[in-house]
């Protein structure tokens, strides 16, 4: 599977989810469901602090 780059303040240069930067992971409970997990990343992702950051050109991916 290729992931595509994305700049963010709770994804690091490896391409992997810091669960300390999402609230929801860094507090999980076994009640929550793959939406509610959804959800807060979409809100992270869509917030003002990570809209502004410069994005990897357009096609660039992780490497393993």
């Amino acid at each position: 599977m290729t992931l595509t780059r994305w700049t963010g303040m709770i994804i690091g240069s490896n391409g992997v989810v810091d669960p300390r930067a999402i609230s929801v992971l860094a507090k999980w409970q076994n009640s929550y469901s793959i939406k509610v997990v959804l959800q807060a990343l979409r809100r992270l992702m869509t917030s003002k602090e990570n809209m502004k950051l410069p994005q990897p050109p357009k096609g660039q991916c992780y490497s393993n």
